[in-house]
């Protein structure tokens, strides 16, 4: 595990900012250690993708040399005339300074997909795929759903909007389409507000390690065990 120390050291290394003593220390420890040297290859990799992603310098003006030439002329004849300050160096400053910014967000970028990447292998619970589901008919055509879902807790969440409320008698019903199972499996009841929103935290009657799609029916009144009625909304990943 590297250390927050070791990342900031690793991203002023990649950058070529460490001083000449904390340079030789800080490569002794890459020496030892292997993940330290991944990551300062996969910050230089992004520093240097920035790079070549930068502007070109500018080059200098045509009118320069006759400028200087101007200038040498009137030198000669010994005319003392106060000039204007040049600001050329102005483009170039600010190209550079763009480029160490940009360097710096990449290498912050990288280190946060790092560290999400060792939390997510850390705690495979926190493996999370979103569907959207999309409306079809009798649905209105503005009616939308989201589903968050993370198989290693076997629970979601799901945000409905734009869907009315059933007639009496009737139910939404929340259903995974899982690749194992012969049927859609019941996620639950779904009721929605008087704005046709919800908000709600299911869990699906079985085991859905795999599942490919997310579906909401118009069921009895209570739901069903069975999907019987027609499907409103339905999508994938």
């Amino acid at each position: 595990m590297i250390s927050e120390e070791q990342q900031d050291q690793a991203a002023l290394y990649a950058l070529g900012l460490l001083g000449a003593d904390e340079d030789a220390e800080f490569e002794s420890e890459l020496r030892a250690n292997v993940e330290l040297r991944d990551l300062v290859r996969e910050l230089r990799e992004a520093a240097g993708g920035l790079a070549l992603a930068a502007p070109a310098p500018l080059p200098p003006p045509a009118s320069l040399k006759q400028r200087i030439m101007g200038e040498v002329a009137l030198e000669s004849k010994r005319v003392v005339r106060m000039r204007s300050p040049s600001f050329g160096w102005v483009p170039w400053a600010i190209a550079a300074a763009l480029a160490v910014f940009c360097g710096l967000l990449a290498i912050d970028r990288v280190r946060l997909e790092r560290q999400l990447a060792e939390t997510r292998a850390a705690d495979p619970l926190m493996q999370t795929t979103f569907y959207t589901l999309a409306p079809s008919a009798p649905a209105p055509a503005d009616a939308k759903a989201t589903v968050v879902w993370q198989p290693g807790r076997q629970s979601g969440v799901i945000r409905i909007s734009n869907l009315p409320a059933p007639q009496p008698g009737k139910d939404y019903q929340l259903w995974a389409v899982d690749a194992e199972h012969k049927d859609p499996i019941s996620a639950g009841v779904v009721r929605v507000d008087k704005n046709g929103v919800a908000q709600i935290r299911f869990k699906p009657v079985e085991k859905a390690e795999h599942v490919k799609a997310f579906a909401i029916s118009l069921e009895r009144e209570g739901g069903v065990p069975k999907k019987e009625g027609p499907i409103l909304l339905v999508g994938s990943t």
